[in-house]
């Protein structure tokens, strides 16, 4: 068993945050070891999807969007199975995003499990401040055109 939980204190908006985070997509641009994505599903806030991830390895996900509040995400089939959830948390004038992960790894994906944890902790620490610098960026320049 794996666990991750780690937070960031955002400056934009929950309709900021949510308007990239919900865009699961673009999963591969925020999560290096995300490299293509192949929808097999989808059925309004639900999305069953197929990841192959940087080592080749292809594992099956299913997606839950709970509006303005958090994505679970449920790693179903492959070399990974757990949960990830992506949750946001007002904190007055700003908002933390909180990601948590409770993975299962097979023994090719586990190999040894201090560097596992340390690879996912950092690769989630790497989305959080691609998230944050998108959506402050995005903010900064919509205060901008505002004044």
């Amino acid at each position: 068993m794996v666990e991750v939980n780690i937070m960031l204190q955002v400056n934009a908006t929950f309709e900021k945050i949510w308007n990239v985070i919900s865009k699961v997509d673009n999963d591969p641009n925020y999560w290096k070891n995300i490299i293509h994505i192949k929808n097999i599903s989808s059925d309004r806030n639900i999305i069953t999807r197929e990841i192959q991830l940087s080592n080749g390895n292809k594992c099956q996900q299913k997606i839950t969007l709970f509006s303005k509040e958090r994505i679970h995400i449920q790693w179903t089939k492959g070399p990974i199975v757990g949960t990830k959830d992506i949750m946001l948390i007002n904190n007055g004038g700003t908002v933390i995003i909180r990601i948590q992960m409770d993975y299962r790894l097979d023994k090719v994906a586990s190999g040894g499990s201090t560097s596992v944890l340390d690879e996912l902790q950092s690769e989630a620490e790497y989305a959080l401040r691609l998230i944050k610098k998108q959506v402050e960026h995005t903010e900064i320049n919509t205060r901008n055109a505002r004044d």
